[in-house]
């Protein structure tokens, strides 16, 4: 009877315990709001001063807070010639057909993945999975985790892309590739889908 009390009473800690924090953490939210738009009013009176240099540095902080506190998204994607040279700097393939043998090269630009600052340092660690389907829609396989990308960084990045490569022994037909983007350092995620075709 003691040890059932006892473990009531830990659930019931546990349970305070987690409303509390989620209570906390929409608490420091809504100050965070309310912090960036006196950032924003403060960066608005400098630049109505002249003082450009000092708005700026206040707008690079809204921007890495928001750019933190948005989804993740990735709306650049697509097949490419080649790997690409560096962030948007690419040549679209136009055509989504591939004979036998032939690798097939990515590019995709996320956006919106934590940016995380510890000390002078900031994170970012991002998991790239991804899978094949049939034109119906079927699974045929895929790795999932796939591939790490793990920076450590002296200032924000926001220009970030994935370069991937794929050589499938496939038969031909008409397929679905999935590419799925984790973000390790929060619970973001997104994916994006190209159909192709193997000759």
């Amino acid at each position: 009877g003691i040890m059932k009390e006892m473990r009531r009473g830990e659930e019931a800690m546990k349970r305070i315990f987690f409303v509390v924090l989620t209570l906390s953490l929409l608490f420091a939210a809504l100050a965070f709001a309310q912090d960036e738009a006196k950032l924003l009013e403060e960066a608005a009176s400098l630049i109505e001063a002249g003082k450009i240099a000092e708005a700026q540095r206040i707008l690079e902080d809204v921007r890495l807070a928001l750019w933190n506190r948005a989804p993740m998204v990735c709306p650049v994607y697509c097949f490419v010639e080649g790997e690409p040279e560096s962030f948007g700097v690419y040549r679209k393939r136009i055509s989504s057909t591939f004979v036998a043998g032939e690798t097939m090269y990515v590019y995709a630009e996320p956006k919106n993945y934590t940016i995380l600052k510890e000390g002078d340092i900031y994170h970012v660690f991002l998991t790239v999975s991804y899978a094949v389907y049939d034109k119906d829609g079927n699974y045929l396989g895929g790795e999932d985790p796939w591939e790490n990308f793990r920076y450590l960084i002296q200032s924000p990045v926001f220009e970030f892309f994935l370069s991937l490569s794929f050589d499938f022994t496939i038969d031909p037909g008409e397929y679905i590739l999935e590419v799925k983007v984790k973000d390790r350092l929060s619970d973001k995620e997104t994916s994006f889908r190209l159909p192709f075709k193997r000759i």
